[in-house]
């Protein structure tokens, strides 16, 4: 049984500030990790990989350097890695994004189950899973928060549902997204990372590999410009004793309502 987990690289946020007044990023520290989410779709799959044996696949589009990304894939336990990094990949939007590892994921083949984080921490979208999906023609299950069983060609897993949880069983193979609550990931082995940077490869796949053409790629948006929201300001502190505190916190908000129906808000 085969799994394959396409990753993200990312800009590590902690590494970077917002300045809303002057409507700018500053860039203190250019570190990249994997997708927070995305890790929780590894260490999902490999959680699978350690009951049933399943062979597990990392996947990743970007730039060259995202060849660390997937070597830390593999050394948290992934079996094969590919990187997917062309010239042309480089204005990829979602559409184009999702096309390129479906092309991938097809020159692979022979998989029973793609596992997806379902959410993007540099964008906020939920796209990849889902265009995945449409593209391969799979059932799609969103936001797990586990695998609940894996059998007689069928899985079970559970997702989030109406502020609880359902469980639901499909039919493979199926893509997951899996939610940013469901698992905490494991840390690389020590003995795996100097293997992975010594002895083990990945295989890069660019325009040509996958049978694509430039004119596929043209991305359906585009950037115009960035937008920043107004600086934060800071509220009123209320004190004394906690009566009277409570008076004027109630004073407060009638007059904040009242401001509002004056003003239409």
């Amino acid at each position: 049984m085969r799994a394959i987990v396409p990753i993200k690289q990312i800009l590590d946020p902690t590494g970077f500030a917002v300045h809303r007044r002057l409507e700018r990023i500053f860039i203190n520290r250019e570190d990249y990790i994997i997708n927070p989410n995305d890790k929780n779709a590894l260490e999902e799959t490999l959680r699978l990989k350690d009951a049933h044996g399943v062979e597990v696949i990392a996947l990743s589009l970007g730039e060259p350097r995202v060849d660390d990304a997937l070597r830390e894939a593999l050394a948290m336990g992934a079996d094969q890695a590919f990187l997917l990094t062309d010239e042309a990949f480089a204005e990829a939007d979602a559409a184009a994004a999702a096309l390129i590892l479906a092309k991938a994921i097809e020159k692979i083949g022979d998989y029973d189950l793609i596992l997806t984080g379902q959410r993007a921490m540099d964008t906020g979208a939920s796209q990849i899973g889902p265009r995945l999906a449409e593209y391969l023609g799979l059932p799609q299950v969103l936001e797990v928060r586990e695998v609940s069983g894996l059998s007689n060609g069928k899985l079970r897993a559970k997702r989030n549902w109406k502020g609880g949880y359902a469980e639901v069983e499909v039919g493979l193979p199926v893509l997951l997204s899996i939610a940013p609550q469901a698992n905490e990931a494991r840390y690389p082995h020590g003995a795996r990372i100097m293997n992975a940077y010594r002895e083990w490869e990945i295989s890069t796949w660019g325009l040509a590999d996958l049978g694509l053409a430039e004119e596929e790629l043209s991305p359906l948006i585009g950037l115009r410009r960035k937008a920043f929201p107004p600086e934060r300001t800071f509220g009123e502190l209320i004190t004394g004793a906690p009566g009277e505190a409570a008076k004027e916190l109630a004073q407060l908000l009638r007059e904040v309502g009242s401001w509002k129906l004056e003003s239409g808000g």
